[in-house]
């Protein structure tokens, strides 16, 4: 389902492009990322709302999150190592599959909240170093007696479109042979409102975006995160995938992020502290696996 899906993509990239006069192949020869944001004085950070604490609207209406926080960096970067002291950064909400449009069609320069890095993307993306590594597990109603995969036989999930769960969950329900009916959606809100409701029996994502609800909602108890590690995802900061000056540059913006202890920092800013006066700490100190890569930056991952 996953080459489906990223076929999908394609398909939808060729038509916004003819339906602008553009066409990808004319893409590749525009103007690189650090020209065109020299010349324009903007820097666009895309995101996908509502992925506390990565990347979601505060209180006041404001972007922010850890990943939106690294993203800032890279941006105070470019300010000065270009001498652009105006230098505009702008917001662009998107959703599972527009990420990938917004980066194709230089409508974003960076793509900046829980994208995993894995092969079938890198066919049309680029990442940096992980900045985070989520565990895929299931959101439950506490009451449904659901603890682990096998108990989804004959049920049904939703999942977030063009995400590698879709696939993961295809593959275990049929070596189990558990006929698991899977819905994808736009938005995780989306998601959780169909497991809220009773149209979905599990929701299915990364358990640190899955515990915000824990964290959100007027009665926490009545669900549970449940389930064995489906898959280890690496998170990492999104890029157009063929500018590789550019690419450069930003690997270079995280390995100073990291080696000035600066991510460190913003880490605990965001899974060991409050997030807000009305939700509380994730409680989530840095785990090992992130602890130690960090130690040699690199944007090689597993699956590589």
């Amino acid at each position: 389902m996953a080459n489906r899906s990223i076929r999908q993509v394609l398909r939808c990239w060729a038509v916004i492009a003819w339906s602008f006069g553009v066409s990808m192949s004319s893409q590749a020869h525009a103007e690189g990322t650090l020209e065109k944001i020299k010349r324009t004085n903007t820097f666009v950070i895309a995101y996908l709302n509502g992925t506390m604490p990565f990347a979601f609207l505060n209180d006041d209406k404001q972007v922010t999150g850890y990943t939106i926080d690294l993203c800032r960096k890279i941006a105070e970067g470019i300010r000065k190592d270009f001498k652009l002291p105006q230098l505009q950064v702008q917001f662009m909400e998107v959703d599972t599959v527009t990420r990938f449009i917004a980066l194709d069609q230089g409508k974003a320069d960076l793509e900046c909240s829980t994208s995993t890095n894995n092969a079938e993307r890198r066919k049309i993306a680029t990442f940096t170093v992980p900045h985070f590594f989520a565990s895929v597990r299931m959101l439950v109603k506490a009451s449904s007696g659901i603890r682990n995969w096998e108990d989804l036989r004959g049920k049904t999930v939703v999942v977030p479109r063009n995400t590698p769960m879709v696939k993961q969950i295809d593959e275990r329900s049929n070596i189990r042979s558990l006929g698991i009916k899977i819905v994808e959606v736009a938005y995780n809100e989306e998601a959780f409102n169909s497991l809220e409701k009773g149209m979905a029996d599990a929701f299915v994502m990364e358990d640190v975006l899955l515990r915000r609800y824990l964290l959100s909602v007027p009665h926490p108890e009545r669900y549970a995160v449940v389930g064995d590690s489906l898959s280890l995802e690496p998170y990492g900061i999104m890029l157009h995938k063929g500018d590789p000056e550019f690419k450069r540059y930003v690997d270079l913006q995280m390995v100073k992020i990291i080696r000035s202890g600066d991510i460190f920092k913003i880490y605990d800013r965001w899974f060991t502290k409050p997030i807000s006066d009305t939700i509380p700490a994730m409680g989530m100190p840095m785990g090992y696996l992130l602890r130690d890569t960090l130690r040699y930056p690199t944007d090689k991952v597993a699956d590589e």
